[in-house]
């Protein structure tokens, strides 16, 4: 799998849809970013953020 964690998590801070789209989103699990997380010296909840965005992606799917 060819994912850029960085992008795939600005594309969800901005909500753009197309961009998580791009960089994989239907792809992960917001488990796949706990490393990603660990390693954040701002320490902000990643794996909350992709969450969001899966739950962004299955209500436009409704």
């Amino acid at each position: 799998m060819d994912i850029f964690p960085i992008y795939l998590v600005k594309a969800c801070l901005a909500g753009n849809i197309d961009d998580m789209e791009k960089f994989g989103i239907y792809e992960v699990l917001p488990e796949d970013f706990a490393l990603c997380e660990f390693v954040d010296p701002s320490k902000n909840d990643i794996q909350d953020i992709i969450s969001q965005g899966i739950d962004r992606m299955l209500k436009e799917m409704a």
